[in-house]
């Protein structure tokens, strides 16, 4: 367990402070009221206690994927498999992709990272993932297989699960900008080792909500022999181009002020002499923007709007 801590890439996990503030929906904006119907969809996916899933949520970059994902995530994350287990909750692990992070820009630490957390929220298979390790320390190695690393760091310990969580919610899983994995062969051989996991017997319902842009490699494998059988396709478009959810180009000038507006609000609460942006300074920051929600983040996360407005 010490191994497994010690490899464990914890930038990676839901609450990560690397990543912090999470990129959620603002409450009040068209944006999210033009998006609660993908939310409800996604939701119909990861509630279905039937058959287990991958549920791939994808468009091109900066319309707002990861806002999304982490709304769900959060919801999932305060909800419990069952009201009388405390520990046990509905989002079993998450793990966040990023080239910036020698660690997280590879598959090589995907299923420990996941079984970390599986074993957080469920103590009860410890002592099998501490056997797992012990029989086979390379297990942690990022070199080692994904097949052998998702068998024993993933598969068996959901197994172990199945008959505690027989009538329970489902368990779910989410994958977070999967297309910053930087090898494609890593990339593909990750999603058909989750495929195999999903097709196995004797599991506990599982859900993987999986987000990325829309790569041709990426679509390749989602629509492979061995994937699509299991594939909730969920495509994200901006207005005019079609798919689930239609993005209006004025709502999202409308909703990317709300979010400039809320931002520079939250700054004067923590820092009372922080000077706020005049109307006609608002306008310029959305049109730098260019309706992308990643550029108007990216501009209060950095500081650039300080300087763009004077």
């Amino acid at each position: 367990w010490v191994k497994l801590s010690e490899v464990a890439v914890k930038g990676a996990q839901y609450n990560s402070y690397e990543h912090q503030p999470h990129p959620k929906c603002l409450q009040g904006t068209c944006f999210v009221t033009t998006w609660v119907d993908l939310l409800k969809y996604i939701h119909r996916f990861l509630d279905d206690t039937e058959k287990n899933q991958l549920v791939w949520l994808h468009g091109m970059a900066g319309i707002g994927k990861s806002a999304i994902v982490f709304t769900v995530a959060e919801r999932m994350r305060g909800l419990k498999v069952t009201e009388e287990m405390n520990v046990k909750k509905w989002l079993a692990g998450m793990f966040f992709f990023s080239r910036k992070h020698m660690k997280r820009c590879t598959a090589g630490y995907f299923f420990a990272m996941l079984v970390y957390q599986l074993a957080n929220n469920f103590p009860s298979i410890w002592k099998d993932v501490n056997r797992a390790i012990h029989d086979n320390p390379a297990l942690l190695d990022p070199d080692m297989p994904l097949c052998d690393q998702m068998e024993a760091l993933f598969l068996q310990p959901l197994q172990k699960l199945q008959l505690r969580l027989r009538g329970c919610l489902p368990l779910s899983f989410v994958v977070d900008v999967l297309d910053e994995c930087t090898s494609e062969l890593e990339l593909t051989n990750l999603i058909l080792s989750l495929a195999q996991a999903l097709h196995e017997p004797d599991l506990p319902v599982i859900h993987i909500l999986l987000m990325s842009r829309s790569e041709t490699h990426i679509s390749k494998v989602f629509q492979s022999e061995e994937v699509c059988l299991l594939v909730c396709e969920i495509p994200v478009r901006t207005s005019g181009e079609g798919g689930i959810i239609l993005l209006d180009g004025a709502d999202v000038d409308n909703d990317i002020h709300t979010f400039l507006w809320h931002s520079f609000k939250e700054l004067e609460g923590h820092h009372p002499d922080f000077p706020q942006p005049s109307e006609a300074d608002l306008t310029k920051l959305v049109s730098q923007a260019g309706r992308h929600f990643i550029m108007a983040f990216m501009m209060m996360k950095t500081g650039i709007p300080t300087i763009s407005c004077n």
